[in-house]
């Protein structure tokens, strides 16, 4: 039976090691047999042997020892086994490089746009532009905004606080670009890395036995 799971399916990725290590546990058993013969006539005073052409008789009670030794070597023996299941799923990882470049462009076009709309204010409001803040405004703005100056003309003036007052409409203009620029981005990153999750799911179990 055959089943398609795409081209992101999720499985189970099961494995299991077996580490042996040392020699395992060995007997040993060891026999000693020791034969005794004792002569009853120990000790006491014998005449001189007298000698015959026969040969001699073999001496009485003998007796038999037997011993049996056995011992057990210490084990080293030494077995680990290690089991771990991992559960793999190729859609999520993407799903997350997706979210984080999502949070990337959007951060750095909100920060863009953020910017933008302050300078726009401080143009309206004819701000003092030898005061530090509006210097280092308009320093950081200025090239997001050049691309569309004069796309409408002149700017609209009028009296301010500090100076003369300008609507410059390149910056509202530049406002709804840079979103839609960062909407665009985030749209082609989620067909490159898009996911196509199934509901499909394979087990895949790998099993390992070293012995050392």
């Amino acid at each position: 039976m055959s089943m398609n799971l795409g081209d992101s399916p999720q499985y189970i990725q099961h494995s299991e090691e077996t580490v042996e290590a040392g020699q395992p546990e060995q007997q040993v058993v060891q026999q000693t047999q020791q034969t005794t013969r004792t002569d009853p006539t120990a000790g006491t005073v014998r005449p001189a042997p007298v000698v015959a052409a026969t040969p001699a008789a073999p001496v009485a009670n003998a007796s038999t020892v037997q011993t049996t030794t056995r011992s057990d070597a210490p084990s080293d023996q030494v077995v680990q086994r290690n089991v771990a299941d991992t559960v793999v799923d190729p859609a999520a990882d993407r799903a997350a490089a997706v979210d984080w470049v999502t949070r990337v462009v959007w951060f750095v076009i909100g920060l863009m746009d953020v910017l933008i709309a302050i300078r726009f204010v401080l143009l309206a409001t004819g701000a003092n532009e030898d005061a530090g803040f509006a210097k280092l405004i308009y320093g950081l703005t200025g090239w997001m905004v050049a691309p569309f100056a004069n796309l409408f003309g002149s700017n609209l003036v009028y009296p301010g606080a500090a100076n003369t007052a300008v609507i410059e409409w390149a910056s509202l203009v530049a406002i709804v670009v840079y979103l839609l620029v960062g909407l665009l981005i985030t749209k082609i990153a989620q067909l490159m890395l898009g996911t196509n999750r199934t509901t499909g799911t394979v087990y895949s179990e790998t099993q390992r036995r070293t012995k050392v």
